[in-house]
């Protein structure tokens, strides 16, 4: 069954919060992070709430949630446009063209300047990004190493047309 990929809704924001514990701990190898007293890692999704300048989306399968993604502006390598700030398919749908199939949503929701980042560690996330990226762009990116500032690590950067 094909996923289904929308906006977040307020309902939706409860197993948002679970599926960001889920990536979150898939990340913790490489990504170094403490649970509070409750063993949650946290997240604060206030900003994606009011669907402002920050923007969820979430991938189902029937009534069953699939991924997010979540949309902020850009920060990192570029001034205008948008970030891909969390992206996370549950295991069970990967590798079913799933996970393209919601970037291309997202991204078409939102035409322009683009950077998706990727932690340096993270080279399946890196070799998603690129074909993924390769795919709607038709090759069209360019890939630069951050260094410095607050997020480091690999950031493609390109632009989506609108669509007509």
């Amino acid at each position: 069954m094909a996923l289904q990929h929308r906006k977040a809704q307020s309902h939706d924001f409860a197993a948002l919060q679970q599926m960001l514990e889920l990536y979150q701990y898939e990340l913790s190898d490489i990504w170094p992070q403490d649970t509070d007293s409750e063993a949650k890692y946290g997240y604060d999704l206030d900003r994606y709430r009011t669907g402002d300048r920050f923007h969820a989306y979430v991938a189902l399968s029937g009534a069953q949630y699939a991924g997010f993604a979540l949309v902020a502006p850009a920060a990192v390598t570029l001034q205008d446009g948008h970030w891909m700030d969390q992206f996370f398919i549950l295991k069970r749908f990967r590798r079913t063209g799933e996970g393209l199939a919601l970037a291309q949503h997202v991204f078409s929701c939102h035409p322009g300047p683009w950077e998706v980042g990727q932690m340096p560690e993270n080279h399946l996330a890196q070799a998603f990004w690129r074909r993924t990226i390769a795919t709607v762009t038709s090759g069209a990116y360019e890939e630069v190493q951050v260094t410095e500032g607050w997020w480091k690590g690999i950031v493609q950067q390109f632009a989506v047309r609108a669509e007509a």
